[in-house]
């Protein structure tokens, strides 16, 4: 028995040294291991709604094609002198636009003038020398002969340079009026260069740019509803909005209507370049279901259906019949009957 004892002795001895050491260990002194909270995730969830519908159209308005000017100047050294108009200003044919000068062109135009009128008197005055010195009642005296012969060549001599310096008289004429260039056309005014408005003028560049034609809208119209000449309806921009009807309806190559619209006041004669819509307020659709079509899923067999999150937050998928889209909305026939909550896939 003394050997087992003494066995047993040991043993006890050994696990006095093991504990000994475990609490001379820094175990205790660990940071525990944090536990990740579990968060139970509640989807995004949009209520089937019930009741009336008032379904809209809405589409967006194309400006008709306008036909545009661009002013430029290609006059020798031109100078600024007057800008009359603004971005946005509504001009008449003929309206000045923009005055410039051109101090070359008014020293030539000056010169040449002078030339001209000093010609005139000198032609004026050989003239009445040839009056004078020349007798009518001797044709067959020679030397009156020679004496006459002498006016006629200067005077033939005068009258072409006379029409020359008219005709180079005239360029420079056009040429000075291109300095006050003039609206070719009634129109609004679209662009205007920088460097005009701050009184430079550049050359082969263009100046001034004026949008011409009649202010009109077309729009094709990818919907059911029926459109007839004469219908008003509203075209809406960011700054501002006016009546507008209907003046022609087309079929476009892909069955749909093309309406055409021309503003109902004859006092809008130009709009801006920002982006007109129309919205028309359609028939009520009376005591329906419905719900972003978007929500509507088609399983592979062809079957509609809808995810309804039940109270736990679990999506379930529900079988539906869609009856019609309308403004983005499916109009459910059967499997819902209103304020369900529905989810995304």
């Amino acid at each position: 028995m003394r050997p087992k004892n003494k066995i047993i002795s040991l043993v006890l001895a050994s696990c006095v040294v093991l504990l000994a050491g475990c609490e001379q260990s820094d175990i205790h002194e660990m940071e525990p291991i944090p536990k990740e909270t579990y968060q139970k995730t509640v989807p995004e969830t949009y209520t089937v709604q019930k009741g009336d519908m008032t379904p809209t159209l809405k589409f967006k308005l194309t400006q008709n094609s306008l036909k545009y000017y661009n002013y430029s100047v290609d006059v020798p050294n031109p100078e600024f002198s007057e800008l009359k108009v603004s971005v946005g200003d509504y001009v008449k044919a003929g309206q000045v636009l923009v005055v410039l000068k051109s101090d070359e062109l008014q020293k030539e135009y000056k010169k040449t003038k002078e030339e001209l009128d000093t010609d005139k008197l000198l032609l004026e005055h050989t003239k009445k020398l040839r009056d004078i010195y020349v007798d009518p009642t001797k044709p067959d005296d020679e030397d009156n002969k020679r004496i006459a012969e002498g006016y006629d060549n200067s005077i033939a001599l005068l009258e072409d340079d006379i029409r020359l310096k008219t005709i180079e008289l005239a360029e420079k004429q056009r040429d000075l009026d291109k300095c006050v260039i003039k609206a070719k056309d009634d129109g609004m005014i679209t662009y205007i260069n920088n460097g005009l408005v701050n009184g430079i003028v550049a050359l082969d560049t263009d100046l001034i740019t004026q949008a011409c034609g009649d202010v009109g809208f077309y729009a094709e119209i990818l919907d059911d509803y029926e459109f007839h000449l004469g219908d008003v309806v509203t075209a809406v921009s960011p700054t501002t909005e006016f009546d507008i009807k209907v003046t022609n309806i087309e079929e476009s190559q892909y069955g749909n209507q093309v309406v055409y619209f021309k503003p109902v006041s004859e006092d809008i004669v130009s709009v801006s370049s920002e982006v007109f819509e129309v919205t028309i307020i359609k028939e009520v659709i009376k005591d329906v279901v419905y719900i972003d079509e978007k929500l509507v899923y088609t399983s592979k067999d062809g079957q509609d259906f809808v995810y309804v999150v039940d109270e736990d937050g679990f999506k379930i998928p529900i079988p539906v019949e869609v009856d019609v889209v309308v403004d983005g909305q499916a109009i459910i026939k059967s499997g819902l009957e209103g304020k369900e909550e529905v989810a995304q896939r």
